[in-house]
């Protein structure tokens, strides 16, 4: 028996033992009912309170934070319901909280935590900060220390949104709807049930189970690796000799190419690649290369994925390429077939950016690229039609350029925006980006910063080391 099967061995019998110890602590466990773990509820409706002392909500955002917050059901501790909206704020937000209250509403905050009764929600939505914050017996009843992140969690969209009012409900539903909180309160007075249970009666089990749930991980892991690696060896074995006899017309290609497409970053990414191509035939067919794997051992492909995984990088990144050159050498010599197919991806791309470009001038000179790319396409074999269709190009990346500098500079640029290369599967033409390539690269940017706000975790502190319930976060 070899030694992974033997572990798994081990691991099978072990967890069975756990299940059974489990299983009779589990057997004789009071799981606790809705009943029992149900908070009281009110009909009546808090004292409201909305500051605004940056005069950032409307007469409409007042109306709606009133209308809307009058339909909930409170737990009954929640005596005083607090909207804050700031215009400007602190390097932490908790103090900008705690100090305007002490200064405004000293009855709302006690010696070092949140007087009883109260339950508040702020923002500022020029430092992009909010805040949920209450009472000790608010926290006791509806668990907020513990759930402060998902409440934050729940104002984001809204506030993403520049939806003030809609954010702060949101938050105020992840915090006292009883659907919500009774089921927080349900699962986790079960978790901590069974966890003391079978801390008590299967400790060791446990461990084992843990342990069994890391084997299994690992070993699917590395089924998925080996899957990998077999699709990578194929890939290499189909295409690898192919491409090689290819090689020297693709580079004849590559270096006829005289319009604009022939620029001498296309030629340097083109040579770039072709010499990794080369510098592959040792790889692929030296002693211990990939000419040496059975392609049936699994170990085999597994010890080789690393070499399969750079191998076939390259091999595709050569297919690519020579796709895009075949493709812009029938545009340069006069395909008519290819021309148009151009056009209506050109067409299509441009048109979507009609729709999602806001700055009326822009949108204006993308109507005029859409109706000079239907006179190319009455003609694509006229004479002037190359010159035509480069400046057409031009044209478009100088307005992509105002789109990303207008538009799409509302938050950092976590991604930087690459230029295409003659080896990419996406590539169209030499230093043009389509705008739906530009669209998505904006939407991992704002993703990411959407990211790193949440990671960057929920702020619990305060420089005078209070110690209320809540917290902020940035959205």
């Amino acid at each position: 028996m070899s030694a992974m099967k033997g572990f798994g061995a081990v691991v099978g019998a072990a967890t069975l033992v756990a299940l059974g110890v489990g299983g009779t602590v589990a057997a004789t466990l009071e799981v606790p009912s809705a009943e029992q773990v149900a908070i009281q509820y009110t009909d009546q409706a808090p004292r409201m309170l909305i500051d605004d002392p940056g005069n950032q909500l409307t007469a409409t955002d007042r109306d709606r934070l009133e209308r809307d917050a009058a339909q909930f059901t409170y737990p009954d501790t929640v005596e005083t319901l607090h909207f804050l909206v700031f215009d400007t704020s602190r390097d932490n937000f908790n103090d900008t909280v705690l100090e305007y209250l002490q200064d405004n509403y000293p009855d709302e905050v006690d010696t070092n935590v949140y007087s009883d009764g109260v339950l508040i929600f702020a923002v500022d939505p020029n430092a992009r900060e909010i805040g949920a914050y209450g009472g000790e017996d608010v926290d006791a009843q509806i668990k907020l220390r513990d759930r402060v992140d998902t409440i934050l969690e729940a104002m984001r969209p809204g506030m993403r949104d520049n939806n003030i009012p809609g954010g702060l409900i949101a938050g105020l539903r992840e915090a006292t709807n009883p659907e919500v909180v009774d089921t927080y309160l349900l699962d986790s007075a079960r978790g901590d049930r069974l966890a003391a249970a079978l801390g008590a009666g299967a400790g060791s089990g446990g461990a084992v189970l843990a342990g069994g749930g890391l084997w299994v991980a690992a070993r699917n892991r590395r089924k998925a690796a080996i899957e990998k690696a077999r699709n990578q060896y194929e890939l290499i074995t189909r295409e690898y000799t192919e491409l090689s006899g290819r090689l020297d017309s693709i580079d004849i290609r590559a270096n006829s190419l005289t319009s604009a497409f022939a620029d001498n970053e296309m030629r340097r990414d083109w040579a770039e690649v072709r010499g990794r191509f080369l510098a592959l035939h040792e790889t692929v067919s030296g002693p211990g290369g990939v000419g040496s794997i059975d392609p049936s051992n699994d170990t085999q492909l597994y010890d080789h994925r690393d070499m399969l995984e750079s191998a076939s990088r390259v091999t595709t990144q050569v297919s690519n390429a020579e796709d895009n050159i075949n493709r812009l050498f029938a545009v340069e010599n006069g395909d008519a077939a290819t021309r148009r197919s151009e056009l209506t991806e050109l067409r299509r791309d441009i048109t979507r950016a009609v729709l999602d470009v806001e700055d009326p001038q822009l949108r204006a000179r993308l109507s005029d690229l859409e109706a000079r790319v239907d006179t190319l396409d009455r003609n694509p074999g006229a004479p002037g039609f190359l010159d035509d269709f480069v400046r057409l190009l031009d044209d478009h990346r100088v307005i992509m350029q105002a789109v990303k500098d207008r538009q799409f500079s509302d938050v950092k640029e976590h991604n930087a925006l690459e230029r295409p290369r003659i080896y990419d599967a996406t590539y169209t033409y030499p230093n043009y980006v389509p705008f739906i390539a530009l669209s998505s690269w904006h939407s991992s940017n704002v993703q990411a910063e959407q990211q790193a706000q949440a990671s960057s975790g929920t702020n619990t502190s305060y420089s005078s080391g209070f110690s209320g319930a809540g917290g902020s976060g940035g959205y």
